[in-house]
């Protein structure tokens, strides 16, 4: 027995060795998630499911990048299409020292605690110049944070004034509205004409109702007027939350409590003639309502300082990466990056997902006709806009973007006049 133990005892220790080697591909790496050797895992949080166009046209985007890295790396998405939820979720993974491996948010310059808690990979080292010269310079410098990138610039879309033109024409209504003052004539006529103007909301985050407020504010105050530091108490502000309550006036009877599913259901079916809203709208609109679908800037206002044909947009909505402890990992999300945001995956994007994503594009009249009647003009649009500014509800302090909703109900159920709401909003926002 004893002479049967010495021959098998070192050939046991070999197994012993072998099998250590083996297992550091199964080591756990900071996020809590394998890290494999021969198979690197990387899980990629998104809110944008596969019903949706640029949920599909991501998920093709990464089913590419896997079948090209097979053996190699698997990216797996995990969808949460609760957007404020999942932004939670992000918040709460970073404060308790697990960060996704990859996750998109909403920028804000006044909530920085994602990008200050340490728990971030900052690309800078791997900003090479041709991976810089897919960005404009202004959204690098706007997302690198105390020196570090630690997030890539992707999407950046416009948020265009969007109108039915056969409501139009049946209101003998032949062209946009070019002032708020022409814009309120316009649904003065749809209505004496049985169609309901406009698509507002006050439920979840009151979008289509903070897209009145921001064009709004915007054309009276310019592109400056919701700067940090900068009082929102101002008469531009009192006027825009006037104009907001006078456009509720000529929306459905469900506006009040309304959400966006409601809100842009309503203009997807044909019963309201505008919305202002994002290009993601488009895929919900089928292809015959697209046809009689026409997008504007935003209207100017009697002595406002905005330029004719400005814009707002949505807020940055960069990807971010959690800090990785192994290094291989790490550069398996950079090349993961590179490829997402390369001029073959932004066409994808694009044209396929209906997005509009920061990263340079350069499209042929050949392309942007068979993107569609509304995308192409959505872009043209875009690229046209002499200024634009970010949308109020992205920009302001986290309190004050809590309070917006209830404040607008608030001064639609007659419980406060524009400029008690917008004192309350000042308030918030300090």
């Amino acid at each position: 027995m004893m002479r049967l133990n010495r021959i098998w005892l070192p050939m046991l220790a070999a197994v012993l060795l072998l099998a250590g080697c083996s297992s550091q591909g199964n080591s756990e790496g900071e996020n809590g998630g394998q890290i494999s050797s021969e198979v690197i895992s990387i899980k990629m949080l998104s809110s944008w499911s596969t019903d949706t166009e640029r949920g599909r046209a991501l998920h093709e985007l990464v089913d590419k990048y896997n079948e090209a890295n097979k053996g190699k790396v698997e990216v797996a998405i995990d969808i949460n299409p609760d957007w404020p939820s999942y932004q939670e979720k992000v918040k709460t993974m970073i404060a308790a020292n697990q960060p996704p491996d990859l996750f998109n948010y909403n920028f804000n310059p006044n909530d920085l605690s994602r990008q200050q808690s340490g728990k971030l990979l900052d690309f800078a080292p791997y900003m090479d110049e041709e991976w810089k010269a897919r960005f404009k310079q202004g959204d690098i410098d706007t997302l690198t944070i105390d020196g570090e990138l630690t997030s890539i610039p992707f999407e950046k879309a416009g948020v265009l004034f969007y109108y039915n033109k056969d409501l139009f024409a049946k209101a003998d209504i032949d062209a946009f509205p070019a002032t708020w003052d022409e814009l309120l004539a316009v649904c003065e006529k749809l209505k004496a004409a049985g169609i309901t103007p406009i698509s507002l909301m006050t439920s979840d985050d009151a979008w289509h109702a903070t897209n009145v407020l921001t064009y709004a504010a915007a054309a009276g105050g310019g592109m400056h007027v919701f700067d940090t530091g900068k009082s929102l108490d101002t008469p531009e502000m009192v006027k825009a939350y006037e104009l907001l309550k006078e456009l509720f006036r000529y929306s459905t009877d469900d506006a009040i409590g309304a959400n966006y599913s409601i809100s842009s259901n309503h203009f997807a079916l044909g019963n309201t003639a505008m919305i202002i809203d994002g290009p993601w709208l488009i895929g919900s609109l089928d292809e015959e309502l697209q046809k009689s679908i026409g997008v504007a800037p935003g209207p100017l206002l009697a002595g406002g300082q905005a330029k004719e044909g400005f814009i707002i947009t949505d807020t940055y909505t960069p990807w971010s990466a959690g800090k990785q402890k192994s290094k291989e990992k790490e550069r398996a999300i950079v090349d993961f990056m590179k490829y997402l945001t390369s001029e073959e995956s932004t066409r994808h994007m694009t044209l396929e997902g209906r997005v509009l994503l920061s990263a340079g594009l350069s499209l042929t009249e050949e392309e942007l006709a068979t993107a569609g009647p509304i995308l192409g003009s959505f872009i043209n649009v875009s690229n046209q806009a002499p200024e634009s500014i970010i949308q109020i509800s992205r920009v302001l302090q986290p309190a004050a973007i809590a309070k917006l909703p209830s404040l607008i109900e608030s001064m639609m159920f007659d419980q406060g006049e524009p400029a008690d709401i917008v004192r309350q909003l000042n308030e918030a926002n300090q």
